[in-house]
């Protein structure tokens, strides 16, 4: 197969399994499912990525590096560090809509230990972020007063805060009879960034 056939086919993988992952609010397909949406066959998995676990790993990079993107676009953005903060949880909130199968890809390939797997996700996300939230916190202390707070430690916090709504998305239907619409995102929104945002003010310390 000529190489630009081959980047064409390996493009339409990815986008078909973009597209079934999303309408499917995260959930998995089969390879076949996913040749059939990319209309090539199933061989080309094999082809183009090695493996299923391959084309998935693929799409998980792609959106990862995205992620990462925003965070750079944001950080050159004239912006003091709350506004930078509120925009970025905002983000945060949105990503999960757009790709709501990262979660869950991200935890498999974690889930599994694979140390490769392991290394790709922390230089194409996990690393990039959590420097992004040292420099945010080191000039949110240094203009806004901010309190001290580890980076690391905080990358995990505001991810984890804005993912497990849309982890346990069938506990929210089901337990709590409540849909995620667009008035239920907002909400959700406005509801973590201020959690979020609140937290950084440093601790009133009572007078001797």
């Amino acid at each position: 197969m000529a190489r630009g056939s081959a980047d064409l086919t390996r493009e339409r993988l990815l986008g078909a399994a973009h597209d079934l992952f999303v309408e499917r609010a995260g959930q998995s397909a089969s390879v076949s499912e996913i040749c059939a949406r990319a209309e090539v066959n199933v061989a080309m998995v094999k082809y183009c990525f090695g493996s299923k676990d391959g084309l998935l790993d693929a799409l998980l990079e792609r959106v990862l590096q995205r992620l990462s993107g925003e965070l750079s676009r944001l950080s050159e953005a004239p912006l003091d560090p709350t506004a930078k903060l509120r925009r970025h949880v905002a983000e945060i909130v949105r990503n999960y809509v757009r790709y709501p199968y990262v979660n869950r890809l991200m935890s498999e390939r974690l889930l599994a230990a694979e140390p490769d797997a392991v290394d790709r996700i922390s230089a194409s996300f996990a690393i990039p972020a959590r420097d992004w939230y040292a420099r945010l916190l080191a000039d949110g202390a240094a203009s806004e007063g901010w309190r001290e707070l580890d980076p690391t430690l905080f990358f995990f916090t505001v991810i984890g805060v804005c993912e497990f709504l849309f982890s346990a998305r069938p506990l929210l239907e089901r337990a709590f009879d409540a849909q995620l619409d667009e008035a239920l995102l907002a909400r959700f929104t406005e509801h973590v960034t201020e959690l979020v945002v609140a937290g950084m003010a440093s601790p009133v310390r009572a007078s001797d």
